[in-house]
């Protein structure tokens, strides 16, 4: 369990500067499950132990274990599967440090965008908000997911340009257009919502609440509509 206790900033820096991705696994990372991980564990910080991991790494010995460079995100399942294990200096490790050290000066400017930005931030703390706890209305929720839509292009990286955003395993957010969401639930399935201020209370499941439908059943929970 990592001491630092990481801002809302850098938790999206680190996200978004690194492919949305888990640095363990290499699959999509949804943002509410991100942890951040350590390459070179925290616990050393200030041990003996520390200076030979970083010689055998390359490392100076000045290297900071909480920095950009040190920090990659990754599921809380593999990052606990991971704990404090010190991964040995194979070639693989060396280049995610390295690509670490070289994103950190785009990852501090991300980071102070986001501190800047204050529809970014704002934005996405109720998104989650939303998909956590439910206390947004359906225009709220559609408001805000097209304004993160919009801030949270302009920082992706440039493989990530155009793909949908995976905020969490009950929201994807596939496509957009003038009138309506293309979103994909847990399961895989894929449906739509509309846009705008008024909209009709039947596109909300009496189970889980604003969602997207394919047909008659609902994406997120499977709950299916009798037509009749």
């Amino acid at each position: 369990m990592s001491k630092k206790k990481f801002s809302p900033a850098e938790r999206y820096a680190v996200w978004t500067v690194h492919g949305e991705k888990c640095w363990l696994c290499g699959e999509p990372l949804p943002y509410t499950d991100m942890h951040i991980d350590h390459i070179i564990p925290e616990k050393l910080e200030g041990t003996e132990a520390l200076k030979g991991i970083l010689e055998e790494f390359a490392l100076p010995l000045d290297f900071e274990l909480n920095t950009w460079a040190n920090w990659m995100p990754a599921h809380a399942t593999c990052n606990t599967k991971k704990l404090d294990h010190v991964f040995r200096p194979a070639p693989i490790i060396l280049r995610q440090i390295e690509h670490a050290i070289a994103k950190s000066k785009t990852t501090q400017e991300i980071h102070d965008k986001y501190l800047s930005r204050r529809s970014l931030s704002i934005a996405l703390d109720r998104v989650i908000e939303g998909i956590e706890n439910g206390r947004l209305t359906p225009e709220q929720r559609d408001r805000f997911i097209a304004k993160l839509s919009v801030e949270h292009e302009r920082n992706r990286s440039p493989e990530m340009h155009h793909q949908p955003i995976f905020l969490s395993p009950n929201l994807t957010i596939l496509n957009e257009d003038k009138y309506r969401y293309t979103l994909k639930g847990p399961s895989g399935l894929i449906g739509t919502r509309p846009k705008g201020s008024r909209i009709d209370p039947s596109w909300d499941c009496p189970n889980c609440g604003p969602t997207g439908w394919n047909g008659t059943r609902c994406i997120q929970c499977g709950h299916l509509i009798d037509p009749d």
